[in-house]
């Protein structure tokens, strides 16, 4: 017989069973699941992600066409930022949607990467291809070869495909797991959030998200299989795959708890998985070391960007004092535990074990292992279950009859703010006092 849980646990456990019932999910015909019959362009679980998608994408070219203007000529390279392909003065939008890291992952599909690790002038490990993992850049590369197109644009196409298929799984991953309007929300949402423009960009978050939602999708529809070969190819895209243990773990403790009889080949299976998540943290690094003959080149690499392996904790700690006074600190705690309380309430247990254990992974993840710089807002898209604390908010009832219309404004204000994190954070329009990057 199993222990009797605490009382709050229960009632998150029942709401689990309200959300997957049984050893295999059964869910009572969905509005998606009607829509099936109709004609592709008549469903909304498709065309409202890819209208919202394309857009606000529209929009941000807009944006990003004006700003480019403001770009200075980038003839070599300077103290902070490395130039590898010159530019000109106002180069216009697809060579700024390849600026910074996109340098990098147009070396990567035009060169490959370098056999023998880079030296700076003092001998040690220079700044290199190695610190950016493969799977965009080879894309883009394949995208290249077959078209003859450029890197800039083979890759800003490659990132709005790569993107609306995003929003296409997204919608369909949390209208079947929370419902309809969560999902709009959670579309919405992403494609209006403040570092959204780096969607377009040459960067990795487009693929990333495809990635990310594809395995939580696999992992609820219990296709570990599949899973396992995700998390291969999320640990050769980017450095968040041991953030996927969480998640597969906590899938498998409601599946536990849930399940009368849960074979043990699950159990067993599901343990392994975790495991499998965590150890593909280090293929990359291997890749480099078989390949190089270093086994410590990966380290060795991103110590040139003055990045380590060790807890970053305290660096948000010390931005938060530098920025905010003591303050800062304060808001944080009282933000991290109010947001801790929300996610064991009811509110959260009903977006399924997957979407809440992303949920709460993710951020800790960045947290633990990140530094609090400008990145930061662009590491920040993949939290995409944050909309779903706005489609809560919204639902609040002395406003919800007005959700929609605030939905729109929520979407307005979140598209000023990408005009400003276009115009500081890609456009490069000065390389003097404080220098944002993506």
């Amino acid at each position: 017989m199993q222990e009797k849980l605490p009382a709050p646990v229960q009632a998150g456990v029942r709401a689990i069973r309200r959300v997957t019932p049984g050893p295999v999910p059964v869910e009572a015909p969905t509005v998606a699941a009607l829509e099936e019959g109709r004609p592709w362009w008549r469903r909304f679980g498709l065309w409202f992600p890819l209208a919202v998608w394309f857009v606000t994408r529209a929009t941000t070219a807009v944006i990003a066409v004006v700003a480019q203007r403001n770009e200075i000529a980038l003839p070599w390279s300077n103290g902070i930022l490395r130039i590898m392909f010159p530019t000109g003065t106002a180069p216009g939008y697809w060579t700024v949607m390849s600026n910074w890291d996109g340098q990098w992952y147009r070396e990567i599909a035009t060169h490959g990467y370098p056999m023998v690790l880079p030296r700076a002038s003092d001998g040690t490990v220079d700044m290199s291809a190695w610190a950016f993992y493969p799977v965009y850049p080879l894309l883009v590369k394949g995208l290249m070869a077959v078209t003859g197109l450029p890197f800039a644009v083979a890759g800003g196409i490659v990132n709005l495909v790569l993107g609306a298929v995003g929003m296409v799984l997204l919608f369909r991953l949390v209208d079947q797991a929370v419902g309809r309007w969560e999902a709009v929300v959670a579309v919405v949402g992403v494609c209006t959030f403040i570092s959204a423009p780096i969607l377009q960009a040459t960067y990795t978050e487009s693929l990333a998200i495809v990635v990310v939602v594809s395995l939580l999708m696999l992992l609820r529809a219990r296709r570990y299989w599949w899973v396992a070969v995700g998390l291969v190819v999320l640990a050769l895209s980017r450095n968040i795959v041991a953030s996927m243990a969480p998640v597969i773990l906590t899938h498998l403790i409601v599946r536990w708890r849930t399940e009368e009889e849960l074979p043990r080949r699950s159990k067993v299976g599901l343990l392994l998985l975790t495991g499998w998540a965590g150890a593909l943290t280090a293929l990359w690094p291997a890749v480099i070391g078989v390949v190089t003959g270093i086994p410590s080149a990966y380290t060795q690499t991103l110590a040139a960007w003055k990045v380590g392996s060790d807890i970053k904790l305290y660096s948000w700690w010390t931005y938060l004092v530098a920025a905010y006074g003591w303050v800062g600190p304060i808001f944080g705690i009282v933000a991290v535990v109010v947001f801790a309380w929300f996610m064991i309430t009811h509110r959260t247990w009903r977006w399924g074990p997957e979407i809440w254990a992303w949920a709460g992974a993710y951020p800790a993840y960045q947290l633990l292992v990140t530094n609090s710089g400008p990145s930061r807002l662009r590491y920040a898209i993949l939290a995409f279950p944050f909309t779903l604390l706005i489609a809560w908010f919204l639902q609040v009832r002395w406003w919800r009859r007005w959700r929609v219309l605030l939905l729109c404004l929520v979407a307005v204000l979140g598209v000023a703010q990408q005009a400003w994190y276009v115009s500081n954070y890609i456009v490069v329009s000065h390389l003097d006092g404080n220098v944002y990057y993506p």
